[in-house]
């Protein structure tokens, strides 16, 4: 009787694809769960008892992990205009991201439950203040918030590094993961990126990367349209970081090489600098967010560079103010349309397996006896396996 009722309580999932989240691709396979959707088999020629198989067609894949996200940016959808690229986004952003308490926590609940129904089961999120951390708590969705600190002027990097520690503090109490994480190389000082970096237990860490050439050029040549942005909030010329380096050969030895890093966007890295930071560090991710770099830039990074370079990646969203939905489905159609040499078989790896490992989500990522990832069905691809521009996503579990 409690074996048949243990029978009976199981999932038996079967698709022509299964992707197992790490790189596995299984033809006409089965996936076994228990009752609490964790997974007791995954491959061919399993035994179903009858009538318990569920069929579907398309693919079944694990939950997706975005790595990178802006959930208290949500009340600004539709309202940045697109493409005046990152100092002109910058420019809008800080002058109309202020709202009424309300409005931010409304937005953010919607674009919770978007990310819900979109297959995401966890998510790394930049946060500037403690406005979406109820909401946090409540999700089913496992947030780790990156909590993010600014501070161009090195005598204000005691008091915002302080702001930092108390709104880890608040991260705790609500029993949300947390870290504190520089925004960019461009918006922090050495003494903060040192406070930041010397601080025990905070990993992993999170920095937005060469998002825009302006970065660049900041760091070579000590010119540009960064340096005008960076002027026209008050910073004194005379403290810009000139290296005559890019930006990332300027700032990566500062991080401790070991800690789990997210370069975000990578938009105008090199082949050059992955090679360098793949030296230089010993714990690398790097994260695209393709429909937020053409929002902002109208570019996209060199996705097939970084595969070449045999590199983690992981995928990310970024926010409302930079995206028109919260989607990994929707970013990995935008690369496969832009680098269709990119077998989704890879992306999924990418927005499973090294996401979870980022954000050190042992249970989650993969189809692996024991682990409880969430399963996704996608729908519609093509003869080979590829998604398509009607390909959509529906969360089994």
């Amino acid at each position: 009787s409690n074996l048949r009722k243990s029978l009976m309580s199981k999932r038996y999932l079967k698709a022509p694809i299964i992707f197992t989240g790490k790189g596995e691709k299984l033809k006409d396979a089965t996936l076994v769960l228990n009752s609490n959707g964790i997974v007791e088999e995954v491959g061919q020629n399993i035994t179903v008892p009858e009538g318990s198989l569920e069929c579907f067609e398309g693919a079944l894949c694990p939950g997706f992990i975005n790595t990178h996200c802006h959930l208290e940016l949500s009340h600004l959808k539709g309202k940045v205009q697109e493409k005046t690229k990152l100092n002109g986004f910058i420019q809008e952003l800080q002058s109309i991201r202020h709202a009424e308490e309300k409005e931010i926590v409304d937005a953010l609940n919607e674009a919770d439950l978007q990310m819900q129904k979109n297959g995401i089961v966890a998510v790394g999120d930049i946060c500037n203040d403690a406005v979406s951390f109820q909401r946090k708590a409540s999700s089913p969705i496992h947030y780790h918030s990156f909590i993010e600190l600014f501070a161009f002027d090195s005598e204000r990097a005691d008091t915002v590094f302080n702001e930092g520690l108390d709104l880890k503090l608040k991260a705790k109490e609500a029993e949300i993961a947390s870290s504190i994480v520089p925004h960019a190389p461009y918006s922090v000082s050495d003494l903060l990126l040192e406070k930041i970096s010397s601080l025990a237990e905070n990993k992993p860490l999170s920095i937005h990367n060469q998002e825009t050439q302006a970065e660049n050029s900041m760091f070579q040549k000590g010119e540009g349209a960064m340096i005008d942005l960076l002027s026209n909030f008050g910073l004194d010329k005379a403290t810009y970081p000139f290296s005559g380096k890019s930006s990332l050969q300027s700032y990566l030895a500062k991080i401790p090489k070991n800690t789990p890093l997210l370069l975000v966007h990578n938009t105008f890295t090199s082949a050059e600098d992955i090679e360098f930071a793949e030296k230089a560090h010993q714990n690398l991710y790097w994260c695209f967010c393709p429909l937020a770099n053409n929002y902002i830039e109208g570019r996209l990074p060199d996705i097939p560079a970084f595969v070449k370079a045999n590199v983690r990646c992981t995928i990310g969203t970024d926010s409302f103010a930079s995206n028109h939905q919260l989607s990994i489905l929707e970013e990995m159609k935008c690369i496969q349309q832009a680098f269709p040499q990119i077998e989704l078989n890879t992306l999924i790896k990418w927005a499973c397996q090294n996401g979870a490992d980022f954000l050190g989500l042992p249970q989650m990522g993969c189809f692996e006896k024991g682990k409880n990832p969430g399963v996704n069905w996608i729908k519609n691809l093509n003869e080979n396996d590829e998604l398509t521009q009607d390909s959509e996503v529906e969360r089994v579990m």
